[in-house]
């Protein structure tokens, strides 16, 4: 859904597909007389000063109001790096998102003050024409490559011919130093792939292919080692010498990463106490008797002199020191802003232009969905190797079964096995993947890239080739094996059109659960919570005319009754099976099927089992359109 390089020497063969797959969504735009690819270029003459003047933060509630910001206003300028730091608690995070368009009051918070660019409040234009934001989170697809994933979100977020896209996704590849592994899987934290500080470097990346002229970055040197750090810092000041405003947050920075800090805010309980030029941060503090030692990192004197133990109780000692740095910093006049009012120019109301039809969108995302599919292990090697163990399994447990007496509780009990494994496999895959994939997808959701439908149907379309080749592997290994009805080739087919929905009803059952439940732990746990009820009533564990009247009801919304039902039928009918041992002469025909309470035929029970597909599919889809609707807030 932050995640030791692995190389791959041939060119993928999905790249060769994003070239040649877009082509078509490449033509619709490449005749428009302006293209916006090449309208945005940075040489920056339009200089950005990002300005926030009494901005609070509060949460209200009956009791007691907490206050997380108390009116505190500064200024960004272009062309400079400007640092947020504080001890935790401080309000640095609270104060970048808000600078960032991404905190509204609403309900218990209250957010007042104004951030404004070029002297024009951010509420009054499209913010985010004009910036980026970077989370702390590493959020990508880690089957992808980085030369991929800059691709991708080019398509996705400007116009242009696929030459215009590579040529914008090489210049980035090259200005972050990502050449040497542009071809490499990005990975994650379970799978090889880039380094930490590479991927930070490819977070970046996508959010400068629409050549923002403000770049908001949170903690952009989390869990990266100095060096890494400071690779990243100086990638960040490469940035503003093109003229770009960087503000950033950074939670203790070494003393090389600090020197290369243009601005610097202090901050401690949603205070400002310090902002100015980074070099004089330590003349300024020692003038208030707090005194840096000379071999020290002023990073980390800082963040002690500004730690609290207690942000609800301070103590004593703290709200002395902290009452002189407020009033102190109060008292002395603001550092004027570098760029004379001259040189800022009115910016207007701009939009992209984006791929903008759900067509086009469906079609840039089944690509990467496409190749997603291909190279996730869950929705490959994992699936494969699930259907061949347990075809393998029942083909060892169930061999020649025969047409005794017998025979007919083995058979409903292989039925019935498929059946349970098709929803908790589809269940399972699905409860692993889905929310794996949704932080990106609420992100991008968030930025306006695509619709929500188009993203859920490039998903539903990408993962069925490999599960239609995974239950016929099945089926083919399976069938003639365990010796089911061959009483012609319709057989097998119905019994795998059968088995081919149950899988799609389970993958769908665990769409429903990631959608509910963001974490694969959390879908995990409550995955067999939604599949056991249905399955219960889907006529093995029980007859169906002995449920309780109460619970009856279930059994016609469980996917798996008609499943099972429906290869039950198709495996009884032209069968001839004994009702019991008998010779030859003295025998009656069974009817396993009645025997279950079935009382649907073959045609309804498919046609049942597909309604529920679709409601179950549709179900899904509401339940991420809400999750999305609600991150946009």
């Amino acid at each position: 859904m932050a995640k030791v390089s692995v190389c791959m020497d041939e060119k993928d063969d999905s790249q060769i597909e994003i070239e040649s797959g877009c082509s078509k969504l490449d033509n619709n735009f490449s005749h428009e007389k302006d293209s916006e690819i090449n309208r945005r270029q940075p040489d920056n003459k339009i200089k950005v000063q990002l300005k926030w003047e009494n901005v609070s933060y509060a949460i209200e509630k009956r009791d007691e109001i907490s206050a997380i910001l108390k009116g505190v206003s500064g200024v960004a300028n272009p062309g400079e790096l400007l640092a947020i730091m504080g001890s935790s608690g401080a309000g640095k995070t609270t104060l970048l998102n808000i600078l960032a368009g991404r905190l509204k009051s609403i309900g218990e918070i209250k957010i007042n003050g104004t951030v404004s660019i070029n002297g024009t409040n951010i509420k009054d234009i499209n913010f985010g024409y004009y910036s980026a934001y970077v989370t702390q989170e590493d959020i990508l697809l880690p089957t992808l490559t980085p030369r991929e994933s800059l691709l991708f979100s080019s398509k996705l977020r400007l116009p242009g011919s696929h030459e215009d896209h590579a040529k914008r996704v090489e210049k980035i590849l090259e200005d972050l130093r990502l050449t040497r592994v542009a071809e490499n899987v990005i990975g994650s934290v379970t799978s090889k792939g880039l380094s930490g500080g590479e991927r930070k470097r490819v977070c970046i990346g996508i959010e400068l292919i629409t050549e923002p002229l403000i770049l908001i970055l949170d903690e952009p040197t989390s869990g990266l080692d100095s060096y890494t750090a400071e690779i990243v810092v100086d990638l960040l000041l490469e940035q503003a010498k093109k003229g770009r405003t960087i503000i950033t947050t950074i939670h203790q920075p070494s003393s090389g990463v600090f020197k290369k800090f243009d601005r610097l805010v202090l901050m401690s309980e949603g205070n400002i106490v310090y902002q100015g030029q980074a070099s004089e941060s330590r003349k300024y503090f020692a003038g208030l008797g707090y005194k840096c030692p000379k071999l020290m990192n002023p990073a980390d004197y800082f963040m002690r002199l500004l730690h609290v133990v207690d942000r609800r109780n301070l103590s004593k000692e703290e709200r002395e020191k902290l009452k002189i740095l407020v009033e102190e910093y109060s008292s002395k006049e603001p550092e004027k802003q570098v760029v004379g009012s001259k040189e800022l120019e009115h910016l207007a109301n701009k939009t992209f232009t984006r791929p903008s039809t759900v067509l086009e969108q469906f079609w840039l995302l089944l690509k990467r969905a496409n190749i997603n599919s291909r190279r996730n292990p869950i929705f490959g090697r994992v699936k494969y190797l699930q259907v061949i163990v347990l075809a393998a399994l029942l083909d060892l447990t169930y061999n020649n079964l025969g047409t005794s007496y017998s025979s007919i509780q083995d058979r409903n009990g292989v039925l019935f096995l498929l059946t349970m494994t098709a929803a908790n496999f589809g269940n399972q895959n699905a409860c692993l993947s889905f929310p794996s994939e949704l932080p990106l997808f609420l992100k991008e959701s968030k930025q306006g890239l695509y619709s929500t439908i188009s993203y859920y149907m490039a998903k539903t379309i990408a993962e069925l080739p490999n599960l239609i080749i995974a239950i016929f592997l099945e089926s083919i290994i399976l069938y003639w094996a365990i010796g089911l009805n061959n009483y012609d080739a319709s057989k097998f087919f119905i019994f795998y059109a059968a088995l081919l929905i149950l899988n799609i009803c389970g993958t769908g059952i665990g769409y429903i659960v990631g959608a509910l439940f963001h974490t694969e732990t959390a879908a995990m746990a409550a995955g067999p919570l939604f599949v056991i009820p249905v399955l219960l009533f889907a006529g093995q564990f029980v007859n169906v005319e002995r449920i309780p009247i109460a619970f009856r009801w279930v059994q016609y919304i469980s996917p798996f009754k008609y499943g099972f039902e429906a290869m039950s039928i198709n495996e009884y009918t032209d069968l001839n099976l004994p009702c019991q041992s008998c010779d030859s002469s003295d025998c009656t025909k069974c009817d396993p099927v009645n025997d279950l309470g079935f009382h649907e035929t073959l045609a309804e029970s498919f046609y049942y089992n597909i309604i529920i597909v679709i409601v179950i599919r549709v179900i899904a889809y509401l339940l991420l359109w809400n999750t999305a609707s609600r991150a946009k807030r």
